[in-house]
């Protein structure tokens, strides 16, 4: 399960690509590749509970192999894959029957009644996963698939469904419960532990950055004591980020995985001659750390913006992200951005935080096996290897 904030990286370069086919004469193609459904995903052993009290035996199959479900209370959207699940339960939240109201001319805004009803309903999802812990929430459409006998139904899961004219809330029918056939280790668990800063420096945020579903989670910190606490951790790696009055600490377990490294001055050069094309809020986007190979990338990004706000208090900016990023084709993409801090100010910024490249905060792996993570951790004011210069910036990010 990932678990990540509302807001979401857009991949600039996926958009340029597709407006130069539909350029091209290709945008028929491209509108019946988006509306075909997609059976990429797997197909697992279910058995399906409709509404009406319909029950299928058979093998199920859900869009992107997930459900993304929101959580208001947390401010928090979650990835879930199929694997991680045991059950998905469908839940009225509400429901009623409301009247069919029709405009009396085009143009106005006078309503008539047309003596019509028709049923609405609305859903909570409730996933169970394989080590029966649960999470609740509003779900993002998704296509199920069921199949049985060699017949094939779509249903969609949804958070809201609204019927027609004449129909009864018993005729408007749901999925009611999935229930998975097979064994999973999808668990949910929790990493906390003590950081031990140089003297002097004030603990200010924790969060950690699931590599595997490109999700984040922002930890309960204690700065007096030092400790933090991660909540609804689910399988995968975390890489932990620091925040402290005075320096960044990172680091990427990317560079361990076989052929991939921190990423040296001329390959972050090549990112960051894509990333300097991007039009953005900000004036500049520097890359002050990246690891990964020269398809997928994990990047620490700094963007900054000096003057030219409606907001007096805010003429000078400075934020950091985590940037996600791959190259499938001739061009790079984020595919997440993940949002770290951001500092204002009616004056210019002061130098930038010092960046710490910590390889005791990467590689934190949560699984049915261990889901509760004890870590202690010593923070230093010296990085392993300083990241490289860019000519973009960086220099202000030394130790």
């Amino acid at each position: 399960m990932s678990a990540e904030p509302f807001e979401a990286g857009e991949s600039m370069s996926r958009l340029t690509r597709a407006a130069r086919l539909a350029a091209r004469g290709l945008g028929a193609l491209i509108a019946l590749a988006l509306a075909a459904p997609v059976f990429s995903a797997e197909w697992v052993p279910a058995v399906v509970e409709l509404s009406d009290g319909a029950r299928i035996e058979g093998r199920v199959q859900l869009t992107d192999d997930s459900l993304v479900i929101l959580d208001e209370a947390q401010a928090r959207r979650y990835t879930v894959r199929v694997a991680e699940m045991a059950k998905i339960e469908t839940i009225i939240e509400r429901q009623s029957m409301e009247e069919k109201w029709l405009f009396r001319e085009s143009g106005l805004d006078d309503k008539v009644y047309t003596g019509e009803q028709y049923p609405v309903r609305e859903y909570l999802t409730r996933i169970t996963f394989h080590d029966a812990r649960q999470i609740e929430g509003h779900i993002m459409p998704r296509a199920l698939y069921v199949e049985r006998g060699g017949q094939r139904q779509r249903f969609i899961l949804r958070r809201k469904d609204e019927g027609q004219p004449g129909q009864t809330l018993g005729s408007l029918v749901y999925v009611r419960t999935i229930v998975f056939q097979a064994e999973g280790a999808g668990a949910r668990g929790t990493i906390e532990g003590a950081l031990h800063l140089p003297e002097g420096e004030s603990l200010q945020k924790v969060l950690a950055v699931n590599r595997d579903k490109l999700f984040s989670i922002e930890a309960l910190i204690d700065p007096a004591a030092g400790t933090f606490r991660l909540t609804d951790c689910t399988e995968g790696t975390y890489d932990l980020l620091v925040v402290t009055d005075r320096a960044i600490y990172v680091s990427f377990s990317r560079e361990r995985e076989p052929g991939a490294a921190r990423l040296n001055g001329a390959k972050v050069e090549e990112v960051q001659s894509w990333v300097n094309q991007l039009r953005d809020f900000f004036q500049t986007q520097a890359i002050v750390y990246a690891a990964g190979d020269s398809e997928r990338v994990f990047a620490l990004v700094c963007k900054e913006r000096h003057g030219g706000t409606t907001s007096a208090e805010a003429q000078y900016i400075r934020a950091y992200d985590v940037w996600a990023m791959s190259k499938p084709h001739e061009e790079w993409q984020i595919e997440r951005r993940v949002f770290v801090t951001r500092a204002a100010s009616d004056k210019p910024m002061p130098a930038a935080p010092r960046l710490t490249i910590a390889p005791a905060l990467a590689g934190h792996a949560v699984s049915a096996a261990a889901p509760d993570l004890r870590l202690d951790i010593v923070l230093g004011r010296d990085s392993e290897t300083p990241p490289p210069a860019t000519a973009a910036g960086g220099e202000s990010h030394g130790n």
